[in-house]
């Protein structure tokens, strides 16, 4: 009976402390109030700036006639490609492609970039491929808005939904983005990417088509054959790095999608979290990616993977419909909570554990007991 009435005190008690706890989050939560943030502005002005250019892109898109699915872009972005084209390279989740379209994202970057300790007018090494359209753009906008030297590789591949029409890829966004005075930005070496794991898609035309797009894009091509040579691309790539950036170390590695290049062979890429790594975990083996060896370098790498994940943690919306204004989503706004009631709920809360602390001490539980 002893043991039975210890329990219900003990389940009793943990009740009181987790309902308290409960409702004081709520109360601190109503009370909340914005503040100064001082990223605002240049937040502001990368998603401004996204926004911008994603019109740019859908105008071009219009003018090429290539026609925008509502089905699968209802918001038109004309930032959502087809499900299938001979430049497709894998399998791709629409909705993490149409969540990427928010302009806010923008603003995300900026934060990351910060909170990566880079400083305007810094330099950084960027890894774009086709998947994430949007996400490029944000990167780019990013980049403007703090003034930064970057050094581009690309690659023309795209997963599903991604940038896969054959007369509007990444580099012809980029490409488009650059003649229109908007982001002032050229790839400093484009590879095929997963386009050679497939050979070219079903039709076996996706190869002359990447081709193509590097060359109308006037951008110099680099060869590459997947997991075959993967160790010498690697070291390619990190050589172009140093050249562009003038032999200094960049501040900030950023990877949009699942490179084979920045992933490489290890186990261990499969575990790499998504968003900012100020440090990455180990891997030794020959074949590991960019990630591992810019993270032994000490480079943080912001790491731009599984999109809806990143979009909760900066309170941005997934898959939206329709799109969201600029500003909006928790990361364009900071917010304090009051230092009084914030206090007053944390003494309360540390009162109640004592007291309760007190009557299932060991000595109390076992009076009780033999009681």
């Amino acid at each position: 009976m002893g043991s039975f009435l210890t329990g219900s005190v003990k389940t009793v008690s943990l009740g009181l402390i987790a309902s308290l706890s409960v409702v004081l989050i709520l109360s601190l939560e109503s009370v909340k109030a914005p503040k100064s943030d001082p990223l605002f502005s240049r937040k502001l002005a990368a998603a401004e700036l996204m926004r911008t250019s994603m019109g740019a892109v859908r105008e071009e898109r219009v003018r090429l006639g290539i026609p925008i699915d509502p089905a699968l872009d209802p918001n038109r972005t004309g930032m959502i490609g087809s499900e299938y084209t001979d430049l497709t390279t894998t399998l791709g989740s629409l909705s993490s492609k149409r969540t990427s379209t928010n302009p806010n994202f923008a603003g995300a970057v900026i934060g990351m970039l910060y909170e990566a300790g880079v400083k305007p007018g810094g330099c950084v090494a960027i890894s774009f491929s086709g998947s994430f359209p949007a996400l490029n753009i944000a990167v780019l906008a990013a980049v403007h808005t703090m003034r930064l030297r970057p050094a581009i590789i690309s690659s023309v591949g795209a997963s599903m939904y991604g940038a896969n029409e054959p007369e509007l890829t990444w580099l012809d966004m980029e490409r488009i983005l650059r003649q229109r005075g908007i982001l002032p930005y050229a790839s400093s070496a484009a590879a095929l990417g997963g386009i050679v794991e497939t050979e070219g898609g079903l039709d076996g035309t996706g190869m002359g088509a990447g081709l193509r797009a590097v060359e109308r894009c006037g951008v110099p091509y680099l060869e590459e054959h997947g997991e075959r040579t993967i160790e010498s691309d690697i070291e390619r790539r990190m050589a172009i790095y140093n050249i562009v950036l003038g032999g200094s170390r960049p501040d900030a590695y950023i990877n949009i999608g699942g490179s084979l290049t920045s992933l490489g062979t290890c186990p261990e890429a499969a575990m790499l979290p998504t968003g900012l790594m100020h440090r990455v975990r180990r891997c030794s083996k020959p074949g590991r990616g960019i990630i591992f060896r810019m993270g032994e370098m000490g480079v943080p790498v912001i790491h731009l993977l599984n999109i809806k994940r990143i979009a909760r943690r900066y309170g941005l919306p997934s898959d939206p419909v329709p799109l969201p204004p600029v500003p909006d989503g928790q990361v364009m706004k900071t917010y304090a909570y009051p230092v009084l009631p914030s206090a007053s709920a944390i003494a309360l809360l540390c009162l109640l554990l004592i007291i309760l602390k007190g009557r299932l001490s060991p000595a109390s539980t076992s009076t009780r007991t033999a009681n």
